[in-house]
């Protein structure tokens, strides 16, 4: 019922080669060199893109409140 003990050997065997391999890529990704900054407006508009949600709902929950006041005035208007 025991499971084989070679292969499982050899994947543990194998976790420091591919540890230092990450680590290598984040490494390289940290510290490049030669690239060009982002641009402000490239980061306001991937802001933006990100929290598209977020602004859909608030302006859905305005143009609602809005609605609601306009129709609370409408409807006072004929109780006198």
């Amino acid at each position: 019922m025991s499971a084989p003990v070679g292969p499982i050997l050899q994947q543990l065997m194998t976790l420091p080669a591919r540890s230092r391999q990450g680590l290598n890529n984040l490494r390289q990704r940290l510290f490049q060199q030669g690239e060009k900054p982002k641009k402000e407006g490239q980061l306001i508009r991937t802001s933006l893109n990100a929290h598209r949600p977020v602004w859909m709902t608030a302006g859905g929950g305005v143009y609602t409140s809005m609605a609601a006041v306009y129709l609370t005035l409408r409807y006072l208007k004929h109780l006198r």
